[in-house]
């Protein structure tokens, strides 16, 4: 049976997908912090499959660079025993906060905690990890405190990082003491959002990790 007419949590994939879809983005997105979307039908198969693997019902999940809660909520919807969410704009979290009250009921709700914080300052241990960390478009190696902070409070994590850097990824997984279950090629259309933009929209090739710690 495809995987797409699997239920997860009691949501089929197309189901899910169209969930997120009702997820408002940023109001105002900020370039430094690259806030780029994870599109909602991308955000729920990588959701939907680690549901599949056991990774999400009943877990304790962390959601970093969590903007406006994609991952979160969606962990949530899944049946996650609690979702901690961290982002270092109140901004966006303003607007996650908002995605959370109009997608979940008051105890899928409860479940959910969106926190301001550096994602240096995030500390604790977490069965799963859920990150679409900055690509390095306006600060280069952006992502690489992402991975090493996920890779330190994670038993298993789903990261998301441009194809360029795989060889780099491969080898700090490596000397972090992690080992990739899989990883997963797609591509991603990047839509106009800030005037430095020359073009209608950009592509990237990227790659979805999952990380598993070695015992």
């Amino acid at each position: 049976m495809p995987s797409s007419a699997k239920s997860a949590g009691g949501y089929k994939l197309r189901t899910l997908q169209m969930k997120l879809m009702q997820l408002r983005g940023p109001e105002k997105p900020s370039p430094s912090y690259e806030q780029y979307s994870t599109p909602p039908d991308l955000a729920a198969t990588i959701l939907f499959d680690a549901f599949q693997a056991g990774d999400v019902a009943g877990k304790l999940i962390a959601d970093l660079g969590c903007g406006t809660g994609v991952f979160a909520i969606g962990a949530a919807m899944l049946g996650a025993a609690e979702v901690f969410a961290f982002d270092i704009d109140h901004a966006v979290l303003e607007v996650a906060e908002k995605n959370k009250i109009a997608l979940l009921d008051k105890r899928g709700a409860d479940r959910v905690r969106f926190e301001q914080r550096d994602i240096l300052d995030v500390h604790g241990k977490f069965d799963t990890v859920f990150q679409n960390p900055p690509f390095g478009a306006q600060s280069r190696n952006a992502d690489v405190p992402f991975l090493v902070k996920a890779i330190e409070i994670g038993n298993v994590i789903y990261t998301i990082h441009q194809i360029s850097t795989m060889d780099f990824v491969t080898s700090k997984v490596r000397e972090l003491g992690c080992e990739i279950v899989y990883a997963k090629r797609f591509k991603y259309r990047m839509p106009w959002m800030f005037n430095f933009h020359t073009k209608a929209h950009r592509d990237f090739e990227l790659i979805l990790y999952k990380l598993k710690l070695i015992r």
